[in-house]
């Protein structure tokens, strides 16, 4: 049976950040990182080349995030480099945001709406989700040109759909069944 690594070095570097009181910092900063990473695709093909030796890989990492992350995230970052598991780096980030939000009481939640919502609109959906569900709110916003208009959001295995496509289907649904 294949060991999930991520899993395990997600688990690690957030039991770390405990001991040393760095699981915000780190947190932060993982964050910062896997956008980095999500924005350069280019950086993580570079840090699997097989051409590059271990050393290499880890000193690309240190001249990226060197004295900008924390350190145990830094050298996480450098094994998973010299290894050639960059690949891994997204999963064992959402590894530690999923730890760090259980022991934080925070709630991951995604909304998808067919334009960017403005500063206020985001404040009243955290507002509002976190006297729903008495948690603090993570909220990712995602652009879905198929909404048309309105929102769906997504949280703790719960979805909610008020897209303006959601209601001409169900529209849509009433007007072959007769009603």
């Amino acid at each position: 049976m294949m060991k999930n690594f991520s899993l395990e070095y997600g688990i690690a570097l957030f039991k770390l950040a405990q001991e040393s009181g760095a699981e915000k910092e780190i947190f932060d900063d993982f964050d910062s990182v896997s956008r980095v990473f999500a924005a350069q695709p280019q950086l993580e093909r570079l840090l699997s080349n097989p051409r590059l030796s271990a050393d290499e890989r880890a000193n690309v990492i240190e001249s990226i995030f060197g004295g900008k992350v924390n350190l145990y995230l830094l050298n996480m970052l450098k094994i998973l480099a010299e290894k050639r598991r960059c690949d891994m780096i997204e999963k064992c980030w959402q590894v530690y945001k999923s730890r760090y939000c259980e022991a934080n009481n925070i709630m991951q939640a995604t909304v998808y709406s067919a334009a960017e919502l403005s500063d206020e609109q985001r404040s009243r959906l955290i507002e509002t989700l976190s006297k729903k569900t008495g948690s603090d709110i993570i909220l990712d916003s995602r652009i879905d040109k198929s909404c048309i208009g309105g929102m769906r959001i997504e949280y703790d295995g719960k979805r909610f759909d008020s897209s303006v496509k959601q209601k001409l289907s169900s529209f849509k649904k009433s007007l072959k069944s007769g009603y």
